[in-house]
């Protein structure tokens, strides 16, 4: 019997890869996915943060989806793609869960390190996870405008409500310094930065604000001051990919 070789994302080749580039913060990156935020967004974010800006970010936009969808493990995007500083070795990386938790964890996003910290950025991010995707799949992804115009309300009430009120509660317990956990940005603070992106794409500042949210609002003008993110959202790149953004997705 003749055995399936594995794709080449899982090839127990790719462990010295791994390896040799886990702890480096010196590498380039390539994010492919579709010309928006949508699921690569938080990824391309993170390498901003861990690279001090976006001049070590390629983004590879995939204009021949149909063609090449069956060449990537799961007929899904975004992908990663990570070289060394001296382009001798390379690592991918499919599924955005599995790519943002490995860059948070090279770029020490995930509290002090202890585990008691990365299980608490964990869960917050996880809580923030879940908001994404319902916003995603209940609004992004309908086609119909009408549909969507019928989903915004229950997806107000049921979904963006609740978190709104509980991730408030908890930052104000941290002391509404901009952080979920101690006083350093974590994984946590990158999502809910950019869920209050899609969160105001669809209602302005009627639920998120300083004013309605303050410790909401604090982890943006946290994540704003970190090197290379205000540029990286003031960046032409940055707002093309927002346009589409709401073109296709609505937020």
């Amino acid at each position: 019997m003749v055995h399936p070789v594995p794709h080449p994302f899982f090839d127990p080749a790719q462990a010295d890869a791994f390896n040799a580039l886990a702890d480096e913060t010196d590498s380039s990156f390539e994010v492919r996915y579709f010309h928006l935020h949508g699921q690569g967004g938080l990824a391309r974010t993170l390498i901003v943060i861990g690279t001090n800006g976006h001049s070590r970010l390629t983004n590879v936009h995939e204009d021949d989806w149909a063609e090449n969808k069956p060449t990537t493990p799961f007929g899904v995007m975004p992908l990663l793609t990570e070289t060394s500083a001296d382009g001798k070795t390379k690592l991918q990386i499919a599924e955005s869960d599995a790519i943002e938790r490995y860059l948070a964890r090279k770029f020490g996003l995930f509290g002090n390190g202890t585990a008691f910290e990365k299980v608490l950025v964990n869960t917050f991010a996880n809580s923030t996870q879940g908001l994404i995707m319902s916003i995603f799949n209940s609004y992004g992804l309908i086609e119909d405008r009408a549909v969507r115009t019928k989903n915004k309300g229950p997806l107000i009430s049921d979904s963006i409500a609740p978190w709104i009120k509980y991730h408030e509660q908890h930052l104000q317990a941290n002391g509404a310094n901009g952080h979920y956990v101690g006083n350093k940005v974590s994984l946590a603070d990158v999502k809910t930065d950019y869920v209050i992106s899609m969160i105001q794409g669809l209602s302005g500042d009627e639920l998120v604000s300083e004013e309605k949210t303050p410790a909401i609002w604090k982890v943006r003008q946290e994540m704003d001051k970190i090197g290379g993110v205000a540029e990286w959202k003031a960046s032409e790149e940055y707002k093309s990919l927002g346009k589409e953004n709401f073109d296709f997705l609505g937020y």
